[in-house]
């Protein structure tokens, strides 16, 4: 019955024409040329990220035969551990290889022909800010756009994830509010990030050193390597900590109203998930980087969710793996690359119902539900009508618009004795607002504390797998946040790099 369905949105594999020959005709030519092209063909093969060099081609894994979404990614996951997996990395094939050559292409695209004004950047001031929201929004909805378009309006897609569905306009404006806050969002962490290297709050890389010194240039270098590698990681745990109930009913599930994604749906988020989804740029904090490193950073996170949100199964970073978290929900809160999932048992292979993989809590049950029309109608609900609940619009006002509120305050009088309490505001307050809205909506709240704030993870242990999780998760998404806002408001030189360097 699901394959009749599908039928009409399934494209069947085409076996690659191949010239007959009677026995004994192949001459050493023939080999040799055969053996080259090969040989060509085996090295560009997926270079950026590209099948058989098209944009519109299903990964060579994919079983073209079985509907989409069906051929089981296990083989694939598990295989890339190991030696494979850090060969990956130290070649560079990561970058290479992947989507991400192009995104880095982007990036240095923005880098040299929209470049930081630090001169500008000394005071605040709504030109240079603007500059840069201008260019950050053409670069990410031109991109998005150009997936919707080609998939959802132009017909290049042929095998989509679920067959029956429904071009609603209404998500897609959705979702595309959504990506404006992301914007503006994004531009607010570079014109923060501006700002703190123009007035000396935060040490960085020059030009002149990154292109005049071979230390610098190495950097420079490592930098577009290393943010790859870097996005993996946070992804995986920014990710699986705004599972836990008490955000993602406040936060994460607006991003998951969309069950069906689309290419809009990447950058869908919460602002509060936003605030921690950029907190990936947090290692620029951290240590000397060129302000390219931010960017890089940025360009990764503004446009790299779009393809891979697609819906369909055959095109350039196509992501079945991504799409199976948003059907299912509770599993695969990494990529597949590297194989977190896999390690800590979360990790779902394909979208048959029973899975051979999956450890988790999150399965078919009275509460739980998983089927087709379960996902369809919670899908109905990514549309900007209606009103929040009251413990919603409450979260909302407090978390993005009052802690942001008294955080410029502070900075527009130079409050920097305030620095350490504004940056535990925008960091942690978002957490224990949730927590303390969710105990007051719960029936019977701490009779199983643990279940109802920490939902799906509720029965790892503390000292295992949860503690592991949390405290990770922590270092890598709060931590910076509390930074980033301590930079802002204090003096210059009172920021984290001058503590842990002693400058």
């Amino acid at each position: 019955m699901v394959a009749e369905r599908r039928t009409s949105a399934t494209r069947t594999a085409s076996p690659a024409p191949v010239a007959s020959k009677t026995k004994g005709e192949d001459t050493g030519a023939d080999t040799k040329e055969t053996a080259a092209s090969s040989s060509n063909e085996s090295l560009w093969e997926g270079f950026a990220g590209t099948v058989n060099g098209g944009l519109f081609k299903a990964p060579l894994w994919v079983d073209l035969k079985k509907p989409a979404g069906t051929t089981s990614q296990e083989k694939q996951v598990r295989g890339n551990q190991g030696w494979k997996l850090v060969r990956t990395y130290l070649t560079g094939s990561a970058v290479f290889y992947s989507p991400s050559l192009i995104w880095l292409m982007v990036a240095l695209f923005d880098y040299f022909v929209f470049p930081y004004d630090l001169e500008a950047a000394k005071s605040w001031s709504l030109g240079w800010i603007s500059y840069r929201l201008i260019a950050n929004f053409l670069i990410t909805f031109g991109y998005v756009s150009f997936w919707h378009v080609t998939l959802y309006l132009l017909g290049c897609g042929k095998r989509p994830f679920n067959a029956d569905r429904t071009y609603r306009l209404s998500k897609v404006v959705h979702n595309a509010f959504y990506n404006v806050l992301g914007v503006v969002q994004w531009t607010v962490w570079e014109a923060v990030a501006m700002h703190c290297w123009a007035t000396d709050r935060l040490p960085y890389i020059t030009d002149a050193e990154s292109f005049g010194t071979r230390w610098g240039f190495a950097a420079f270098v490592g930098a577009c390597f290393g943010v790859a590698l870097w996005r993996e990681l946070h992804f995986y745990f920014a990710h699986r900590f705004i599972h836990m109930k008490f955000l993602y009913k406040y936060v994460h599930s607006l991003h998951h109203r969309n069950t069906d994604i689309e290419p809009f749906a990447g950058l869908s988020m919460h602002p509060i998930e936003h605030l921690f989804y950029f907190a990936c740029a947090g290692p620029a904090l951290y240590i000397k980087a060129s302000p390219f490193a931010f960017m890089w950073f940025g360009i990764h996170l503004l446009i790299s969710p779009a393809a891979s949100h697609s819906g369909f199964e055959d095109n350039f970073q196509s992501d079945q793996f991504h799409y199976l978290h948003h059907r299912y929900f509770e599993c695969n809160y990494g990529t597949g690359g590297i194989p977190y999932d896999l390690w800590f048992g979360t990790f779902r292979e394909s979208l048959e119902p029973a899975s051979k993989t999956y450890k988790g809590e999150h399965v078919e049950s009275k509460e739980v539900k998983l089927d087709a029309k379960s996902a369809s109608l919670a899908d109905a609900k990514a549309t900007l009508w209606g009103l929040p609940k009251w413990d919603e619009a409450c979260y909302n006002v407090v978390t993005y618009l009052v802690f942001p509120a008294l955080v410029w305050k502070a900075v527009s009088t130079s409050a920097s004795e305030y620095a350490c309490h504004l940056g535990a505001l925008m960091s942690i307050g978002p957490l224990l607002v949730g927590m303390a809205l969710l105990a007051v909506t719960s029936r019977q709240p701490f009779a199983n504390p643990r279940m109802t704030f920490l939902y799906p993870f509720h029965i790892e242990r503390l000292f295992g797998a949860f503690g592991v999780n949390v405290g990770i998760s922590l270092l890598v998404t709060v931590l910076p946040v509390y930074h980033l806002v301590h930079y802002l408001v204090s003096e210059p030189g009172q920021g984290v790099y001058f503590k842990l360097y002693g400058q």
